[in-house]
């Protein structure tokens, strides 16, 4: 019997050579080209794509070992907001980051794990400098709603704030909307908590200020978004993220970005008074993402 190789033993060698074959054939594969959006700023910190962008790489890093190498590159043109949707769809880029709407969940398929953990559910308002009075004013949506707020027509919060009755002035453009404050044609621009405290400064000729008072408060988690018949790489990058949680890397990249800091740091302190915005827009993109992630 000594002699002999019993099939147990013959079957654990079989699967073991397979298993180690699998290894070496992705070891050896061709790495699979993942398409993001192009950006000149991935390399400034201050800039969301720097963390989006680096985020997006750690979950792909992360699961190397069990779907293989990876070449992230740019997309051909610059796009944004609609036009980056539709080149998401039409396959000329593979993955996107953004805000979760209903709507967008029509056209794309969400990776559900929160980005930015709870900070975009936090808003802080950017108003003209002398204003501040009529914000000590507001102590409930119908106050709010005796002013105008701000906002590009193709964001997910519009919608939020359509459906809150919000008065809304509507443009295309980020930076349009701050001389358009400035200019007086609406009243306040709501932004993210973790994305008004570097935007303050951008334009000091226009004598903008932080709302000191009042934060509003509205489920809208920041996802990455793939094409519907993605659901490979979707999986991929929600295996990514919840090991990155799991191992606290995906809290070391958060915490090293300053402005995120910051707006942990006001949430943890702030005397403001909160606003709930109703979400049903959103209650689909939101209801099912990662606890771990908040």
């Amino acid at each position: 019997m000594s002699g002999l190789i019993s099939p147990l033993v013959v079957g654990c060698l079989f699967v073991m050579s397979g298993a180690i074959a699998c290894a070496e054939e992705l070891v050896t594969a061709e790495p699979v080209r993942i398409i993001i959006p192009q950006t000149s700023s991935r390399e400034n910190i201050n800039h969301e794509d720097y963390y989006f962008s680096r985020l997006l790489q750690l979950a792909l890093e992360k699961t190397e070992s069990s779907h293989g190498p990876f070449q992230i590159v740019e997309a051909d043109q610059w796009l944004v907001d609609k036009r980056l949707r539709t080149a998401l769809i039409q396959g000329k880029v593979d993955v996107l980051w953004s805000p979760g709407s209903s709507e967008f969940e029509k056209q794309m398929l969400p990776v559900r794990v929160s980005l930015l953990k709870d900070l975009n559910n936090f808003r802080l308002l950017l108003i003209r400098k002398g204003d501040q009075p009529r914000f000590s004013a507001v102590h409930s949506l119908d106050d709010l709603r005796k002013l105008k707020g701000g906002m590009s027509a193709q964001w997910a919060d519009a919608g939020i704030m359509r459906e809150n009755n919000l008065p809304l002035v509507e443009a295309v453009g980020y930076g349009k909307l701050f001389k358009m404050l400035a200019a007086g044609r609406f009243d306040y621009f709501s932004r993210g908590v973790y994305q008004i405290q570097p935007e303050v400064n951008l334009y000091p000729e226009l004598e903008l200020q932080i709302e000191q008072e009042l934060i509003l408060h509205y489920r809208n988690e920041v996802y990455f978004f793939v094409d519907k018949d993605n659901s490979a790489l979707a999986a991929r990058l929600e295996a990514g993220l919840k090991a990155a949680l799991a191992d606290g890397s995906f809290d070391i990249l958060f915490n090293s970005i300053p402005r995120y800091q910051w707006g942990v740091e006001l949430l943890k302190n702030h005397k403001r008074r909160v606003l709930n915005l109703n979400t049903a827009s959103t209650t689909a993109a939101s209801i099912n993402s990662s606890s771990a992630a908040e």
